[in-house]
């Protein structure tokens, strides 16, 4: 009886654990782990005046920040952005695969998890860049243009927020 006790509590508390690991498949979490260092390769070569944060596993880097407003998006704000997706190879960005603009909640849902992870932070009127690799965008589901397993960059313009109520 207390084996099998001892077994759940095992279980319980190495549940979370594996909910937030990004993949257990070896093979994914390797082509991640090559995608964050070209990634990280990419920005230090082409990037290396800009400033550049690193949140949740999303490079954020600062292309325009022209409005210096104190304004930054926060997790339940919906934002007006416009922006451009490429796929991302070693050599950087490859192809063009989306070019839109809309109004997304920050946090919902509404944007693939790499977008969710990286505006946070982003002010009213800066032109960022977000890179990140295949498991924060659409992992091994090939979407449209964009084949499996592929890291992502998106530029984006910050045109409006509403703040969370």
């Amino acid at each position: 009886m207390m084996r099998h006790l001892t077994t759940i509590l095992t279980c319980l508390l190495l549940l979370p654990l594996l909910l937030l690991a990004p993949s257990c498949d070896p093979e994914v979490r390797e082509a991640n782990i090559n995608q964050e260092k070209y990634i990280d390769d990419y920005i230090s070569k082409t990037f290396a005046d800009y400033e550049v944060i690193r949140q949740d596993g999303v490079s954020r880097v600062v292309i325009a920040d022209s409005l210096q407003t104190a304004q930054v998006i926060e997790p339940g704000d919906s934002v007006y952005i416009l922006f451009r997706g490429f796929t991302f190879a070693s050599g950087g960005p490859s192809a063009l695969f989306v070019e839109d603009e809309g109004i997304y909640r920050i946090g919902a849902g509404d944007l693939i998890k790499g977008l969710d992870r990286g505006l946070p932070g982003s002010r009213l009127g800066s032109e960022v860049l977000l890179l990140f690799p295949s498991q924060l965008g659409y992992g091994k589901q090939a979407v449209g243009l964009v084949p499996e397993n592929t890291a992502l960059m998106f530029d984006v313009l910050v045109a409006a927020i509403k703040k969370n109520q």
